[in-house]
C-alpha cells in the first residue's frame, strides 16, 4: 500500500507539473500576443511618416498632390496591407490604362492627418508584370530552398516598393494613392491602410529546428525523350541536405543551409529515357540572418533577411539594408510537436505549395 500511495503521489505531481507547464506556456504566448497587438494597434506618428519612408526614384514634394480629374482607371484588390519594420511593403494596384506616366502617394496617420510631403513616382520605378525580375526578392541565394519568388503580378498590375528607415515603428497608418497618365489626367484617390507588424509574436515557434521533411509542388521536370515518350525527373539528386532554423523570442532568426547534390543531365536523360544525373557533386553552404514576424489573425509567418552569407563563394555574400523576403505570409503550425510551414507562391500563371516540416534540434 505504501508503494501504491507513493506511485499515485508521483503521478499526481507529474500531472500537476504538466498542467502548470501547459498553463505557463499558454500564458507566455498570450502575454506575448497582447504585447505585440498593443504595438501594432498604435497610431504611427506623423514625424515617422515624414522622415521614415523612402521610395527609390521618387520625387518628394511639399503639400498634397494635384486634384484628381477622375479620367484614369485605378483599382486595388484590398484596402489593407501588411508591412514590416525596416523592410517596408509593396503597394499593389491595377489599371486598364496603357499610357500611365506615374503615381502620387500621400501618407497619413490613423486620424487622417497628412504628412508634410507627398511622393511623385515615375512609371519607370513601378514594378510591373513585364519587370517581374525586379520585385523584392533575394537574388544572391543561388539555391536557397526556403526562398520562393512570389510574383503574383499579371498584365495591368503595378507595385510600388515602399521602404522604411531603421527606426520606423510598428503600428498603423494609411496611404492615399492616385495615378496619372501622359496627358496629366489623374485618377480618383484610393486609400490603403497599413499595419506594420512587430517583430516576433509567437512563443511556441521559438527554438532551434532541424528540417525533417520537405515536399515540393514543382520539384520535378518533364523530359520528352528521343523516342517521344515522356518521363518525370527530379531537378537534382540530393546526397546530403541539412537546414537549421533558429528562432529567437526577440524577433531575430537565422537559417543555415548545407546541401550536396547532382544536377539532372537533361540530354543524357532524354537519350536514355530515364533520369541521369551528373557525376559532379555540387555543394552549397549559406546562411540568412534577419527578423521574423507572426500574424496571429492568419497564423502566418514572414521572414525578412538582412544579411546573406555564402560560405563556399563569399563574393556572393551581402547585406540587405531594406531587407529581402524569404517567407511572406506563409502558414505556420505546430503539429505533434513539429513546426510545419506551408509556403504558397506563384511563378507566372501557376501557383505552387511547398511544405517544410521541422523537428526540435
Amino acid at each position: 500500500m505504501k508503494i501504491l500511495k507513493t506511485t499515485l503521489l508521483l503521478v499526481i505531481i507529474s500531472c500537476l507539473t504538466y498542467s502548470c507547464s501547459k498553463d505557463s506556456t499558454a500564458n507566455e504566448e498570450e502575454i506575448l500576443a497582447d504585447q505585440q497587438n498593443e504595438l501594432e494597434e498604435a497610431n504611427i506618428p506623423l514625424e515617422d511618416l515624414n522622415s521614415g519612408i523612402s521610395i527609390d526614384g521618387a520625387t518628394k514634394n511639399a503639400g498634397t498632390p494635384p486634384q484628381p480629374t477622375g479620367d484614369v482607371n485605378i483599382e486595388i484588390s484590398s484596402d489593407k496591407a501588411e508591412a514590416f519594420q525596416k523592410a517596408g511593403f509593396n503597394l499593389k494596384f491595377s489599371t486598364t490604362e496603357t499610357d500611365i506616366a506615374g503615381a502620387y502617394l500621400l501618407f497619413k496617420d490613423s486620424d487622417n492627418n497628412t504628412a508634410s510631403d507627398y511622393f511623385d513616382i515615375p512609371v519607370s520605378e513601378l514594378t510591373t508584370y513585364n519587370k517581374s525580375g525586379d520585385t523584392k526578392g533575394n537574388n544572391s541565394s543561388k539555391k536557397n530552398l526556403l526562398f520562393k519568388s512570389n510574383n503574383s503580378l499579371v498584365d495591368g498590375d503595378y507595385e510600388i516598393d515602399v521602404n522604411f528607415g531603421d527606426s520606423f515603428p510598428p503600428g498603423k497608418f494609411c496611404a492615399d494613392l492616385c495615378i496619372y497618365d501622359q496627358e496629366n489626367n489623374i485618377s480618383q484617390i484610393v486609400t490603403v491602410c497599413v499595419e506594420v507588424e512587430a517583430w516576433g509574436g509567437n512563443a511556441s515557434i521559438v527554438g532551434e529546428w532541424l528540417l525533417e521533411e520537405e515536399s515540393f509542388d514543382n520539384g520535378e521536370y518533364t523530359i520528352v525523350c528521343e523516342n517521344e515518350e515522356s518521363i518525370e525527373a527530379d531537378y537534382s539528386q540530393v546526397i546530403k541536405d541539412e537546414i537549421i532554423f533558429n528562432v529567437d523570442n526577440n524577433g531575430d532568426f537565422y537559417v543555415t543551409y548545407y546541401e550536396e547534390y547532382k544536377d539532372l543531365d537533361y540530354e543524357a536523360s532524354r537519350t536514355n529515357c530515364s533520369a541521369i544525373y551528373s557525376d559532379d557533386i555540387e555543394k552549397y553552404n549559406d546562411k540568412e540572418t534577419g527578423k521574423w514576424a507572426y500574424n496571429e489573425t492568419n497564423s502566418t509567418l514572414t521572414l525578412v533577411s538582412f544579411k546573406y552569407e555564402d560560405f563556399i563563394e563569399p563574393q556572393y555574400s551581402e547585406d540587405y539594408p531594406n531587407g529581402e523576403l524569404l517567407f511572406e505570409g506563409d502558414k505556420v503550425e505546430i503539429i505533434d510537436g513539429k513546426l510545419v510551414i506551408t509556403s504558397t507562391y506563384t511563378e507566372g500563371d501557376e501557383t505552387y505549395t511547398d511544405i517544410f516540416t521541422f523537428v526540435r534540434k
